[in-house]
């Protein structure tokens, strides 16, 4: 009898721990150009607050390192001199992995493309038209991400006039990032959301977290439902941002061609990060409907869906909705 009471006095007390309720607690914030949202489920609501701001933290850490605006930033800093020296291993292997993504979608990615959206910032901007083919042309010399010398944690540009961006790849890496800290402070379930582009830790109360994709052509519909656990999702549209009001030029510009990229409306990549669903959905985007989904079906642990240019969905073998 003893042995029984005792059974049911542990088993009394798993349910009561089972049973106790998850606290959502969620703030946001704007940084890296975009709204950023982070929600924990936790048991703690003071402990969750302080986790989400440690996060935003990080993110803020990261900004300041890779922002192309911001003069206290390394890619700014590059940008302006043609070099940068004794970078951290942080930055320096941001960079790599960028090559990477670039030889993978053969040229597709190049974080050297910066000169050309430039180009159309200015043409646009101050004359009201698009760049010239010849003014196309002449800024291509500067794209090529072979461009870039590295020596030992030094790393340089091989023209003058070079610039790169980490758009297609940084705010990714800050999401994981964010997720790493969110660990360090001992959450166990949470959603990172910048911009559309997120990372689930953990589960949403034992199932996973449920991601409406949206219609890139109607704000008020959704493609399809993307289920999240431990893992990420991110979207590449044309439809973010255009130079023009007629919205034929948008700034994702395919940097073997200088022209914006024409072939997809919008790509979404599902991988186990946030880097890597980044970088492969600018990658695909570029790269289009055939290539595209090729690569996604040859890397590892990735699933993607693309919209075409005459709305068609295409979604790889794996994608599950």
């Amino acid at each position: 009898m003893k042995k029984k009471f005792l059974f049911l006095l542990i088993l009394a007390v798993l349910v009561g721990c089972a049973e106790a309720p998850l606290y959502k607690t969620t703030k946001s914030t704007t940084m890296m150009g975009t709204k950023i949202d982070i929600t924990i489920l936790n048991l703690d609501y003071d402990d969750a607050g302080t986790a989400i701001q440690a996060a935003f933290d990080e993110i803020k850490r990261i900004e300041d390192m890779m922002s192309n605006t911001l003069p206290e930033s390394l890619v700014y800093e590059l940008n302006d001199k043609g070099i940068v020296k004794d970078v951290p291993d942080e930055f320096f292997k941001m960079i790599r992995n960028s090559f990477k993504y670039g030889e993978l979608s053969e040229g597709s990615f190049d974080i050297t493309v910066q000169p050309i959206l430039d180009l159309y910032t200015y043409t646009f901007g101050e004359e009201g038209r698009p760049p010239t083919d010849e003014e196309i042309k002449e800024t291509k010399k500067l794209v090529n991400y072979n461009l870039i010398t590295i020596r030992i944690r030094d790393i340089e540009f091989k023209k003058t006039g070079m610039s790169i961006t980490l758009g297609g790849i940084a705010k990714g890496y800050a999401i994981d990032k964010a997720v790493e800290v969110l660990e360090e402070q001992g959450i166990k379930n949470a959603l990172v959301n910048a911009g559309g582009d997120m990372r689930a830790l953990g589960d949403k109360n034992g199932k996973p977290w449920s991601i409406a994709l949206q219609n890139p052509r109607d704000k008020e519909d959704y493609i399809t439902i993307i289920e999240l656990n431990g893992n990420a999702v991110a979207t590449s549209g044309d439809y973010e941002r255009y130079y023009d009001d007629e919205k034929k030029f948008h700034h994702i510009v395919d940097p073997r061609t200088g022209k914006s990229a024409t072939d997809t409306i919008s790509v979404t990549i599902i991988a186990k990060t946030a880097e890597e669903a980044d970088a492969l959905a600018t990658s695909v985007f570029v790269m289009g409907q055939y290539a595209g989904i090729e690569l996604i079906e040859n890397t590892e642990d990735v699933e993607g869906l693309i919209i075409t240019a005459d709305k068609d969905i295409v979604k790889s073998s794996g994608f599950v909705n």
